[in-house]
């Protein structure tokens, strides 16, 4: 009995100590999309694409959210992206993806993943005109090299000129680093003051600087809500930690594979030197005699101290 109430009580200050180190940030794409890609928090999106494009608000008040079943694809273990897609009233369509690190292929990815949409939204047999404009809008926590802009729209345009080919392509990136370090002083007019403090209220893990934001907007107000009703729902932490864990495991595998393109290169490197500090002719000859020394059964170190190959070449030939 004293065990059970020992077990009892052990688990229940595991779960009090998560509830007290449980920090929630929008970086985290399944938070991201819980406060803004839900239907009960369509008026929260709207103001954030407000401060985000050049359209007129009334075009972005009825827009309508295409996938709401995100959690689907959690639950079932398809952890690939957790984006946001919603069509305006002018049927214009728009992908919004939240990613914690910029990575030296992402801007490919976000082509690949706009034509992708593009190509998407035609009837066979319709008339190109007839193609929507597409626009693909990225959060990028941190890494992003391309310059210290805070947002960056991208466009297909004349070089000299500056006129736009077609209007159909529209690509903006946003820096969430850039905006952790500035100031809302920096910017003059209050759309860009607007943007910059819902990114702050995106990037932070901070409750009490979402709260100061939120005194001033109360469609953050309504987002901070969300977040404590996440904070407070066992599903969502699970959810939460999911993508969380998909996001780090994610990250080493990249980080692993270029240690070892680097290893890779680097003995590329090796091998092409020694080639080349070998005379005409003499390369091609210590592998033929490294071959012939295998066949005759002598170890592969051995091997490599008597002709001046590595191991590796001995081991390859």
């Amino acid at each position: 009995m004293k065990g059970e109430k020992f077990f009892f009580f052990k688990k229940l200050l595991e779960e009090l100590n998560m509830n007290k180190l449980f920090k929630i940030t929008l970086r985290n794409d399944y938070a991201f999309k819980r406060v803004f890609g839900v239907e009960e928090n369509k008026d929260v999106l709207q103001d954030l694409l407000e401060c985000i494009l050049d359209i007129p608000p009334e075009t972005i008040a009825d827009l309508e959210l295409l996938d709401k079943e995100f959690q689907k694809e959690l639950l079932s273990e398809k952890l690939g992206v957790l984006d946001i897609k919603l069509k305006l009233k002018d049927g214009t369509f728009v992908d919004i993806e939240i990613q914690n690190s910029w990575h030296f292929d992402f801007p490919e990815r976000t082509l690949y993943y706009w034509s992708k949409m593009y190509n998407e939204n035609i009837k066979q047999g319709q008339d190109y005109t007839k193609l929507p404009k597409c626009i693909t809008i990225n959060l990028i926590g941190k890494g992003f090299n391309k310059n210290k802009r805070l947002h960056n729209k991208y466009l297909v345009l004349e070089q000299d000129t500056k006129e736009p080919l077609a209007s159909k392509l529209e690509i903006h990136i946003l820096n969430l680093e850039k905006a952790k370090l500035s100031k809302e002083g920096q910017f003059k007019d209050n759309k860009a003051k607007r943007l910059l403090n819902w990114l702050k209220f995106i990037e932070t893990d901070n409750p009490e600087v979402r709260k100061m934001l939120a005194q001033e907007s109360t469609m953050m107000k309504k987002a901070n809500d969300t977040i404590t009703i996440m904070e407070m729902s066992p599903r969502d932490k699970w959810l939460y930690d999911s993508r969380m864990k998909y996001e780090h495991d994610r990250a080493s595998c990249i980080n692993e594979g270029y240690r070892q393109g680097i290893e890779v290169g680097i003995l590329q490197g090796e091998i092409k030197g020694r080639k080349q500090g070998f005379a005409d002719g003499s390369y091609q000859k210590a592998l033929e005699t490294a071959k012939n020394l295998l066949g005759l059964g002598l170890s592969i170190e051995n091997i490599a101290k008597a002709t001046g190959l590595s191991q590796e070449e001995v081991k390859s030939v």
